[in-house]
């Protein structure tokens, strides 16, 4: 029987866990400050941006005195000031299909980027490297979610196969997207990274959970892989033995 996550009885392993946050907005920033006071010894933190006026309703990390700052060196100190004792490596920059080699020596990866585009580069990656990937993403009412296991789950891309065309889907900064839902869907997805790092299966792997919170539903989908997928190669799934993937 799998045993259930206990986080008091792991704080050892989390102390030495490294967790990287690729993208710190509205869902890195909630998902980075729940694996700081969960006490994960290691938080790396990439995104390219400053931090604006309009970020700071549904962004935790950031205060009126950090607009113009970058995000990276904002987040970081904030998150010092939260739990002293754990490490945080920021890095100012977009992270691309090019830069997998990031993602060495990272024991699970949380996908916090905001367009479609970003979040293939992030999968692909994580799926080359064979990282655990916990996914998210929001926009509007909306947050999704899952988590995948390299060579065991479903990838981003066994599901969508294909980014849209360039400007076809917006982005939050186009279709607007409601803080609860980003704050939900960043601690969910933090809390499947804390499972992974804990030595517990994951909650989201084999399916994408939906959230509609103007309706107030959550739905499950169970996912496969797919075969002949671009990312992952697809391919029977293994049985299932209970552990995770996380190094």
């Amino acid at each position: 029987m799998q045993r259930a996550p206990d986080l008091h009885t792991d704080t050892a392993r989390l102390a030495t866990a490294r967790a990287l946050v690729i993208g710190v907005g509205g869902l890195g920033a909630p998902a980075a400050i729940t694996l700081a006071r969960a006490g994960v010894g290691t938080i790396g933190l990439v995104d390219p941006d400053r931090v604006e006026s309009s970020n700071l309703p549904r962004q935790p990390l950031y205060e009126d005195d950090d607009v113009g700052r970058l995000k990276v060196e904002a987040a970081a100190e904030r998150l010092a000031r939260l739990a002293p004792g754990i490490r945080v490596e920021p890095l100012a920059a977009r992270f691309t299909a090019s830069d997998r080699a990031l993602l060495g020596g990272w024991d699970v990866v949380l996908d916090g980027t905001d367009t479609v585009a970003a979040k293939f580069d992030v999968n692909d990656a994580a799926v080359a490297s064979a990282v655990p990937l916990a996914h998210a993403g929001a926009i509007g009412w909306r947050a999704q979610l899952t988590t995948v296991l390299p060579g065991r789950s479903a990838c981003y891309r066994c599901v969508f196969e294909e980014p849209p065309p360039s400007g076809e889907t917006p982005g939050c900064d186009q279709a607007g997207v409601l803080g609860p839902a980003v704050a939900l869907a960043g601690t969910l997805q933090a809390a499947e990274a804390l499972r992974l790092l804990a030595g517990v299966a994951p909650a989201l792997a084999h399916r994408l959970l939906t959230i509609d919170l103007r309706t107030g539903t959550w739905r499950s989908v169970p996912l496969a892989r797919r075969a002949g997928c671009a990312a992952c190669g697809g391919g029977p799934e293994p049985a299932a033995d209970g552990r995770s993937l996380a190094r």
